[in-house]
């Protein structure tokens, strides 16, 4: 069996989860900053999947869960049209230092997590497989 890449390990679930949190006003630090960089990061990928689409490819799948969750967070986030304060930009520094941390602690690396999601995308038979594509191929 191939590994699997465990939803702990993606920068943008922690951000789709403090974003919501942000929108139920639990947490207090604005999430748009992280937000855009989850997006950029679906671009960027975007561009390489589509570039390297072949009929193995999980294009529809990435996409999907990338729209349902990161762009209208974004567009609730920025329509509440809070500016972004220092705090903001030292939370987002702090979060992504955290999460750096997180992933030496748990014995992976950032790039080859993102490499093996985008590998696997491009082909599901190559990469590890992403935690919720596994559990969420059961259904379909």
């Amino acid at each position: 069996m191939r590994d699997i890449i465990t939803i702990d390990k993606f920068l943008s679930v922690w951000i789709v989860f403090y974003s919501i949190g942000y929108l139920l006003k639990i947490f207090p630090y604005n999430p748009l900053i992280l937000l855009a960089m989850a997006i950029a990061f679906f671009i960027i990928a975007s561009i390489i999947i589509i570039y390297y689409h072949n009929k193995n490819s999980n294009l529809l799948y990435f996409f999907i869960i990338n729209s349902i969750f990161k762009i209208p967070l974004f567009a609730m986030v920025y329509l509440q049209n809070k500016k972004i304060t220092d705090y903001d930009i030292l939370f987002t520094f702090y979060i992504v230092i955290f999460y750096i941390i997180y992933i030496e602690i748990r014995g992976d690396d950032i790039f080859c997590i993102y490499r093996d999601l985008v590998l696997f995308i491009i082909n599901e038979n190559d990469g590890r497989i992403p935690q919720i594509f596994y559990h969420g191929k059961k259904f379909i």
